[in-house]
């Protein structure tokens, strides 16, 4: 009985050191982590090279954890430690995508070239009223100032008032809904839109209200909107 105890006193440490070994081997064994396409609440990384998706919350096998993700970062542990990741892209082999992560059939899509700028445009109707858009994944809903609203024939006073914080202070804003918007063969039906205190933007920002209906795919200076 006592040289069981003995040897259960043994083998327990060297249990314990094999245990701690097999689940910290793997976190240690990460070289690389980089973003592939960032989503609300998930986002698709490569770990090592190879692609994996997580939703905030999940632990891969290597024992990275993704603690949060929006569509501009995502915030990973490894070790105990939080690292925030961005997209890092290599434009002539790897893409861009935000929206859908599901797999499912391809509709209609819009390519679109980079201008000498380092932006996109795309042309496009808003409620049937031919518009200028600018591509802008930070914003997150379609923007406009009150004279471009007044000019396309957005009553925006009825809409609910708010409160924005921009460059130049808190300014006044309204939120309305667009009965349509489209670029080119895409378009979305009932798109929220931001009405910003003159002189707002002096672009119409084509934002994430309409832009999360659609899968974004950019590679290089071109950059695909596709409608599933």
């Amino acid at each position: 009985m006592n040289t069981l105890k003995h040897k259960t006193r043994i083998l327990l440490p060297v249990l314990l050191c094999i245990y701690a070994m097999f689940f910290s081997s793997s976190v240690f064994a990460i070289k690389s982590v980089s973003v592939y396409a960032l989503f609300k609440g998930k986002a698709i990384l490569l770990i090592d090279g190879n692609k994996q998706m997580l939703k905030a919350g999940e632990t891969s096998e290597e024992g990275l954890t993704l603690v949060s993700s929006t569509t501009k970062r995502a915030v990973i542990k490894i070790n105990g430690k939080e690292e925030v990741l961005g997209l890092d892209i290599n434009p002539t082999t790897e893409a861009m995508s935000i929206g859908s992560a599901n797999n499912v059939s391809i509709g209609e899509t819009v390519t679109l070239s980079m201008g000498n700028s380092g932006f996109f445009h795309a042309q496009g109707e808003i409620n049937g009223n031919a518009v200028t858009f600018l591509v802008d994944t930070g914003a997150n809903s379609v923007a406009m100032s009150m004279s471009t609203a007044r000019s396309l024939g957005i009553d925006y006073e009825s809409g609910r008032k708010s409160i924005s914080s921009t460059a130049n202070g808190n300014v006044r804003t309204y939120i309305v809904t667009l009965e349509k918007v489209s670029v080119e063969s895409i378009e979305v039906d009932n798109v929220v839109a931001s009405i910003i205190q003159d002189p707002g933007p002096s672009e119409i920002l084509l934002g994430m209200s309409f832009l999360s209906n659609l899968e974004m795919k950019r590679v290089g200076s071109t950059m695909e909107l596709i409608q599933r």
